[in-house]
């Protein structure tokens, strides 16, 4: 059997949204960002949403400052059609201040399912859930622990 026009673009797909995790959140080249994000791009469903290559830029370096080791690892892909879907555990060590919350030294993990739209090699739409929800109450929790052993 060949390759089918549907599962080469599929595969084209896969190859953009690995990229972006592989080169730009975990190699650190915001300035890629441009090859694999639509100018239009959306994110739906992250807070005040980033839009564009540039707002995304923004959002990864907030990160980056909470989180200088953070690293994705995508332990399933899933692609049809346009839509690219991703499983991912991600982790990193709390080390700049991130949402009101002091540095804690806390190596947390999360998880996150992501699903991208393409259109001409590029993502032009995301939205995602992750348990980082878990991941804040930890640090706060921790971050009050500390602060109280401070103080006495």
């Amino acid at each position: 059997m060949g390759m089918t026009e549907g599962s080469a673009t599929a595969d084209r797909n896969k190859a953009v949204v690995e990229r972006l995790v592989r080169d730009i959140v975990n190699g650190g080249q915001v300035e890629l960002l441009d090859e694999v994000l639509a100018d239009d791009f959306t994110a739906h469903g992250v807070g005040p949403a980033p839009s564009g290559p540039d707002g995304m830029r923004r959002l990864i370096a907030t990160w980056r400052t909470a989180f200088p080791d953070w690293q994705d690892h995508i332990e399933e892909i899933v692609a049809e059609g346009d839509l690219v879907v991703i499983k991912i555990a991600a982790q990193g060590t709390h080390s700049g201040p991130l949402l009101g919350i002091e540095p804690t030294g806390e190596a947390v993990e999360w998880g996150m399912i992501e699903m991208v739209r393409l259109a001409d090699g590029k993502i032009t739409e995301q939205w995602g859930y992750s348990d980082f929800s878990e991941v804040v109450r930890h640090l706060r929790k921790v971050a009050a622990s500390q602060s109280e052993l401070q103080t006495d």
